[in-house]
C-alpha cells in the first residue's frame, strides 16, 4: 500500500511539473540586452522589443502620448563615461528612455528613473525626474520592420567617438546622435 501511495505521489509531482514547464513559451516581446563600445565608452541598452503582429505603430505608439520605447520595463540605456546624446550632456549612469511619437519628429526622453513596468510615465509624474528632452527627425523606411529594434549606426570612421541610437519600427525609423568624451 505504501509503495502504491509513493508511486502514485510520484506520478502526480511529474505530471504537475510537466503541465507548468509546458505552458512556458517564447515571449511575445523577448528582452535584448545590447552593448558597445563607441568610442572608449561603453553603452548598454535593455529592451523589449514589441512586434507589430497585424497591428499598427500608431496603436502600439499613439502620437503625442508617451511610450516606454518597447515593451514590459521601460527601456534602459546606460554608459559608463558621460556623453553627448541628442546635443545635450550626459552623465555616466542609468537612464530609462522614454519617447513621444509625432508625424515628422520624435521627442526624446532621458530619464533618470529606471525599471518602470509598463506605461507608467504619466501616473507615476516621471517628467518631474526627466534628465532632459529633445527631438529627433522621423523618417520613411522603405520597408517594413515587424519587430521594434534599437541600433547603433553610422559610426564615424575617423574619430570612431560619435554615432547614431536608430529606433526602428512599422516604416518609422528615428535617429538621434551619441557623442563621447574621449
Amino acid at each position: 500500500m505504501r509503495k502504491g501511495i509513493i508511486s502514485l505521489a510520484t506520478l502526480l509531482l511529474m505530471f504537475t511539473a510537466t503541465a507548468v514547464f509546458a505552458q512556458r513559451g517564447p515571449a511575445a516581446s523577448p528582452t535584448v540586452t545590447v552593448t558597445q563600445a563607441i568610442g572608449n565608452t561603453e553603452m548598454t541598452l535593455v529592451y523589449s522589443r514589441p512586434s507589430l503582429d497585424g497591428r499598427s505603430l500608431s496603436t502600439l505608439a499613439p502620437q503625442g502620448k508617451v511610450w516606454r520605447t518597447g515593451a514590459n520595463t521601460s527601456t534602459q540605456i546606460s554608459f559608463n563615461k558621460d556623453v553627448t546624446i541628442g546635443g545635450k550632456a550626459l552623465k555616466a549612469g542609468d537612464y530609462s528612455l522614454w519617447t513621444i511619437p509625432g508625424d515628422n519628429e520624435w521627442t526624446i526622453i532621458i530619464n533618470s528613473v529606471t525599471g518602470n513596468w509598463g506605461t507608467q510615465y504619466e501616473q507615476k509624474n516621471m517628467a518631474e525626474t526627466d534628465v532632459f528632452r529633445f527631438s529627433a527627425p522621423a523618417t520613411e523606411l522603405s520597408e517594413s520592420v515587424e519587430t521594434f529594434r534599437i541600433d547603433l549606426t553610422d559610426f564615424d570612421k575617423n574619430t570612431k567617438d560619435k554615432a547614431n541610437i536608430e529606433l526602428a519600427w512599422g516604416n518609422t525609423s528615428v535617429k538621434f546622435p551619441v557623442k563621447v568624451n574621449n
